[in-house]
């Protein structure tokens, strides 16, 4: 999605924030004379309306200071060169995330085959905080930034970072060996599999690949969260399995969290149609539906799909959900372990809370918002109630 170039465009962020009559006959004129653009920059207002304003009236002066952090934020991203695949928005997004604080609620498996197809690089000569390809061959690729890599219909691979584009000819294996992408914590990933099929691969998974499809179905393992947008192929079918559960697709969008450290997993479908299978029990979703896995008790329930897969695009969006939870999602996200004082663990938070560059941001932005505070010690982040 490239509503990204637009939201760390200042004059765009400027028209948005602060509308004059001339950048509005500006906007609408450049929209005319180039309407490929429309679709992402309507997708970039509709985020950028999504995330809440203060209702607090600003002075000029807070104004010209808004924007003066826009425009150095952004200098900065400039001198970096490296690819976003994710929405990051400059730190003016303290001014528009919103934390809703809700009623305070203070409260007092068989494991399937498929797991052992999940392999881990050779942990010697890597660094374990890099991104690791590992392709059939056993030869390791690995990446310090978040890559994006696109297999195409003959197994040969693309890689980029923003910083280098790396070409790696077709491996000489046969099609049933399968590749791994290992994404460690503090890092984000996208993948093209050979049919076309785009994975996004959140922080702290590993996906085991083909290079190419075998002719009667397509499948792929994974420990961790993914979002998928299937290429639709009825002749072949798409399987994504995990050590908890097997997922059917013919051709659709949703999304999967299923860490091996994890008690509870889920499927969020999107778009389309599939059948979960778990053990002996099968359930079939249809679009804005959650099944979730816990304490062996399984439930499908109708959700707002946006709270399960926004993580993707660089944000984090919630309702009623414990504070415990989206710090643990910010501990995995940023590779950066954070404790939780039982007091607030379940306290409910609704809204959205952008993905800065470093966690300091964020946990300002929270401490800022809702009556919690924090404190660094050995390594740790450590939240307490205020």
């Amino acid at each position: 999605m490239l509503s990204n170039q637009w939201l760390q465009n200042k004059s765009f962020i400027q028209w948005r924030l602060f509308p004059s009559e001339e950048d509005n006959l500006y906007w609408e004129k450049f929209i005319q004379d180039n309407p490929h653009f429309q679709n992402e920059i309507e997708e970039a207002i509709r985020i950028l309306k999504s995330i809440k304003l203060n209702t607090q009236k600003l002075s000029p002066e807070e104004k010209q200071e808004i924007f003066a952090l826009i425009q150095k934020n952004i200098e900065k991203k400039d001198k970096q060169r490296h690819l976003r695949l994710y929405l990051t928005v400059s730190a003016v997004a303290c001014i528009v995330l919103f934390l809703v604080l809700l009623q305070p609620l203070f409260i007092g498996k068989n494991e399937i085959s498929h797991k052992n197809m999940l392999v881990v690089a050779d942990t010697t000569s890597v660094n374990q905080k890099d991104i690791q390809l590992v392709l059939a061959n056993n030869r390791t690729i690995t990446f310090e930034e978040d890559a994006d890599i696109k297999y195409d219909k003959k197994g040969g691979i693309t890689a980029n970072t923003g910083i280098e584009q790396i070409k790696i000819s077709k491996e000489a294996t046969k099609e049933t060996t399968l590749n791994t992408l290992i994404v460690p914590k503090g890092k984000r990933s996208s993948l093209t599999l050979a049919d076309g099929s785009k994975v996004w691969v959140n922080s702290g998974s590993t996906l085991k690949f083909p290079s190419t499809f075998k002719t009667d179905k397509r499948e792929i393992w994974v420990d961790g969260e993914i979002y998928i947008e299937v290429e639709k192929n009825k002749a072949h079918p798409f399987y994504v399995n995990t050590s908890h559960m097997v997922i059917n697709v013919v051709g659709t969008q949703f999304n999967v969290t299923a860490y091996d450290e994890d008690m509870d997993y889920s499927v969020v479908l999107v778009e389309g149609c599939v059948d979960v299978s778990i053990d002996k029990e099968k359930a079939r979703l249809l679009p804005n539906q959650m099944l979730s896995v816990s304490t062996d008790q399984i439930s499908v329930k109708k959700i707002d799909v946006n709270n399960y897969i926004s993580w993707k695009e660089g944000y984090l969006q919630f309702a009623s959900e414990p504070l415990s939870n989206i710090l643990k999602r910010l501990s995995r996200y940023y590779d950066t372990p954070i404790d939780c004082d039982n007091s607030i663990a379940q306290l409910k938070c609704n809204g959205k809370l952008v993905l800065f560059d470093n966690i300091e941001d964020v946990m300002k932005t929270i401490y800022n918002t809702i009556p919690i505070q924090y404190s660094h010690e050995a390594g740790r982040i450590l939240v307490r109630k205020k």
